[in-house]
């Protein structure tokens, strides 16, 4: 099996595809004074068996959006917010 078999059943992509574009939407919405200083890491983790591949893309081009988007606003407010939410954390899109 290739990774195209896995993320282009019918011509539909997936997790890979979804954080590319997402990437690119949000460096196209970004202010031209911020382009020059974004820096964006981004890792795909697909479960083994996951089925619904548009939902996939669109979980994952959510996800990286608003990731950017709460980023380049300052969001959260730091690591001690993280920790503060962290055994309360819910799926955003689920």
């Amino acid at each position: 099996m290739t990774m195209d078999d896995l993320c282009r059943p019918d011509g539909v992509p997936c997790g890979p595809a979804a954080v590319a574009k997402a990437v690119v939407d949000s460096v196209a919405e970004s202010s031209r004074r911020l382009r020059p200083n974004l820096l964006i890491i981004a890792s795909v983790f697909i479960e083994w068996d996951a089925a619904d591949k548009k939902k996939i893309y669109d979980w994952n081009y959510e996800a990286t959006k608003t990731a950017i988007r709460r980023t380049v606003a300052g969001e959260p407010g730091g690591m001690s917010e993280v920790l503060a939410r962290k055994d309360t954390a819910k799926h955003p899109f689920a």
